[in-house]
């Protein structure tokens, strides 16, 4: 995308509301899992060893986007794990908001609770990680939101944990990692899960790893050898799976109130998913019987995708297209802080261009700030 980034006395993308849907203080962080193990008991609390701080990832750190790649020096680069991520004003005020001039961020914990063997580890770790967000970083500034984790290895567990929070004024939504799950996330099993998150009037966010990927697709994962095969396929496969679970089993129709929010998957695999799955439906309606119309509105009505990691066409045009076929309305904007691939508001904004002003104001921060009720 290779823009110049924002001057330090400049103001970045001051015309807008701009809400960052995706700003990552990722539990296996050395300082937050030394707090979250505080809250745990044994034999779980000693598995969260902060001293040795990979995460489980065995992904390589010398990648960067060309975009932004070394924001703060301070930072050394971006990194979820070597990053401060406990010190708010440099991490989230000095480098995303007044830096790129994000107003609102929106924190998830980014667990993927459901890969892990444990179930009663997860259901333990699950309240803790999520108190540890309220204390360190919803308390931190009244500006921060942020989204309650929960694990679907349990859902009655999860659902109580929505209703444990979901009146907290900075807890907008419930973060679901799609990877591990026993079965498709649409089957009646979660069905608590939606159901606590519609009677909170929360949103259901979906971020996915490729660690989940790992387990998801593991005999494809085997056969990958590169780290651009990876990380181009385990995000989309990831939500490509979940929407399309829960649409085939009637989730948005059983839950017409509840939205569903996904991040880190760009947005140029949905007008495929859509229409194939106008398609399917066509073919096999006697198979979906919940569905009272075609997969397509259920998608528009109750479905909003984020932009990063905004695709990259040798046609600039092409990604216009795409994000007409999306549709404005369904769009909302995110950044992915801290990591690598972070995405430049003010170069993100150029493939916005071609829209009107109330539409590009829509993508950047009104279609967040309705979806997860800001009060701004």
């Amino acid at each position: 995308m290779g823009t110049t980034p924002t001057e330090a006395d400049a103001l970045p993308m001051e015309d807008l509301l701009v809400v960052d849907t995706d700003v990552h203080v990722p539990e296996h962080h050395p300082d937050i899992a030394e707090r979250v193990a505080a809250k745990m008991e044994m034999p779980y609390s000693h598995l969260l060893d902060p001293n040795k701080g990979s995460g489980g990832y065995g992904f390589p750190r010398t990648g960067s986007h060309s975009e932004v790649p070394d924001t703060l020096s301070v930072f050394g680069g971006r990194d979820d794990v070597t990053s401060d991520v406990t010190d708010t004003d440099t991490y989230i005020d000095e480098a995303l908001r007044e830096r790129f001039g994000v107003d609102y961020p929106i924190i998830n914990m980014q667990p993927m609770w459901d890969v892990y063997p444990d179930t009663e580890q997860i259901v333990q770790q699950m309240p803790a990680a999520n108190d540890v967000l309220v204390e360190e970083f919803m308390a931190a500034d009244d500006d921060y939101f942020g989204l309650i984790s929960v694990q679907t290895r349990d859902p009655r567990a999860a659902a109580e944990e929505i209703d444990r929070l979901g009146d907290h004024d900075q807890l907008v939504g419930v973060f679901i990692h799609p990877g591990g799950q026993e079965r498709g996330l649409g089957e009646s099993r979660y069905d608590p899960i939606w159901a606590a998150a519609e009677d909170n009037g929360l949103p259901v966010v979906f971020h996915t790893t490729a660690t989940g990927n790992m387990w998801d697709m593991a005999g494809i994962y085997r056969t990958m050898s590169k780290m651009p095969e990876i990380h181009a396929l385990s995000h989309p496969y990831a939500m490509m799976w979940a929407v399309t679970s829960l649409v085939a089993n009637g989730t948005p129709a059983k839950f017409p109130d509840l939205e569903f929010v996904v991040l880190e998957s760009g947005i140029g695999w949905v007008p495929y998913l859509m229409s194939r799955l106008n398609r399917e439906y066509s073919t096999w309606r006697s198979q979906i019987p919940l569905l009272e119309k075609m997969p397509e509105e259920y998608i528009r009505d109750q479905f909003y995708f984020s932009t990063q990691p905004l695709g990259e066409f040798n046609r600039r045009s092409h990604m216009a297209d795409v994000i007409d076929i999306v549709g404005a309305e369904s769009i909302v904007f995110s950044t992915d802080h801290p990591h690598f691939d972070f995405d430049n508001p003010e170069s993100i904004r150029g493939f916005f261009s071609h829209l009107s002003e109330a539409d590009q104001r829509a993508v950047f921060g009104e279609n967040a700030a309705r979806v997860f009720d800001l009060p701004v």
